[in-house]
């Protein structure tokens, strides 16, 4: 099969799959592979997240994936024990401002603090598209450094939230922050195969995009690769100094 058979074929799908991947699709994903908490929680289990904030520019089209309430509270609405730390979503944004276009930016924010891989990208509330057709090639391969480099780190700072919400008498998830810990392996393992394909696929499907994002994805893979190292070493202090600090 050459690349023009490859486009015909990918041209041909791109309506049918806009529109097979449903929120409920979504949602029931996240909620299955967050079994505890679907159960036991006194609140929805998932939530829809925006990748890139409203009030940081981003939209509702193609900006939000699913995942577990208690995470979206800890990137997106946690202030930390002082009320200055946490919100990472928000507050810990690339260093250099905005390299590139906004699927590398969602790559950079996915892989450096959303939990597991994520293969989908939706609509607020919506259909969804996989990430596979809508991204270019340095926006896949940014997304597969940052899960790798920053998956302990991420790992472990959302079980340290969950002892932080125990030592405060909030509702706590520990049981399923365990089981996630080998899920979102499972799914970083699988996502290292889908982010070659989708190197491949998006540098065909969107040369150009491929090609600008180029700069800022070097640095972008550089910087997520610095947050990933910088954290984990901060986190395993943390452990076995019983404390939560950020580097």
């Amino acid at each position: 099969m050459n690349k023009l058979h490859l486009l015909f074929i990918l041209a041909f799908l791109l309506p049918s799959t806009a529109s097979a991947f449903t929120k409920e699709i979504g949602k029931g994903y996240c909620s299955i592979r967050h079994p505890i908490e679907a159960i036991s929680s006194s609140r929805t289990a998932c939530e829809s997240q925006h990748v890139i904030q409203r009030n940081k520019g981003g939209g509702n089209d193609l900006n939000t994936i699913w995942i577990n309430t208690t995470l979206h509270d800890y990137l997106d609405r946690y202030k930390g024990k002082d009320g200055n730390q946490g919100k990472p979503w928000e507050n810990e944004r690339p260093w250099a401002g905005k390299l590139g276009d906004n699927n590398l930016i969602s790559a950079y924010m996915m892989g450096t603090y959303a939990n597991g891989y994520h293969f989908m990208i939706y609509d607020h509330h919506r259909g969804g598209m996989p990430t596979l057709i809508e991204w270019d090639g340095v926006s896949h391969l940014t997304y597969m450094v940052g899960s790798v480099m920053n998956f302990i780190t991420k790992e472990m700072s959302y079980i340290g939230f969950q002892m932080d919400k125990g030592t405060n008498n909030k509702e706590t998830q520990y049981i399923d922050a365990i089981i996630g810990v080998f899920i979102d392996f499972i799914e970083v393992v699988f996502g290292l195969i889908y982010g070659v394909i989708g190197i491949i696929v998006g540098t065909i499907m969107n040369p150009l995009d491929t090609l600008i994002n180029i700069p800022g994805g070097i640095l972008l893979c550089i910087e997520t690769t610095i947050e990933g190292i910088a954290n984990t070493i901060s986190d395993i202090i943390s452990l076995f100094t019983l404390g939560y600090i950020e580097l």
